[in-house]
């Protein structure tokens, strides 16, 4: 959990009234939360995630806005490009499956666990390319 990023929600999701409000309790809480080890930002276009959520087939994301979860990823990239409380590892999620790959699970925690500082990026290639492609 990042404490900041609840914001993201806030400010995509409530209407002007509610987000004054939101903000006016936000700033009664403790202003300084445990800085996170390392922060993991999963990146994907929006068409691939509204087939990962097509194919997870949650009852609450079934009728999710297509608009809302645009203004969601916009806020995610805004919000990570100026990150720097903590390490972030920036993932390129397109082409990896990590929940039903073990392949790619194990290829992206190796990699978090290779991350001490700063920014980093990783953009894995999908593990079921054929080599002899050009």
């Amino acid at each position: 959990f990042l404490f900041d990023k609840d914001r993201l929600f806030a400010g995509v999701t409530l209407d002007e009234e509610e987000l004054a409000l939101y903000e006016q309790v936000h700033a009664g809480l403790d202003p300084s939360p445990p800085k996170p080890d390392l922060v993991v930002y999963l990146q994907a276009p929006l068409e691939v995630l509204l087939e990962r959520i097509r194919r997870r087939d949650r009852a609450f994301e079934r009728y999710i806005d297509t608009g809302y979860l645009q203004r969601l990823c916009e806020a995610y990239m805004e919000f990570f490009h100026h990150y720097d409380a903590a390490p972030l590892l920036i993932v390129n999620a397109t082409e990896i499956d990590f929940v039903a790959n073990e392949a790619d699970y194990r290829s992206l925690l190796a990699r978090i666990m290779d991350v001490r500082s700063g920014r980093e990026y990783y953009n894995p290639l999908p593990f079921d390319l054929d080599a002899s492609t050009p």
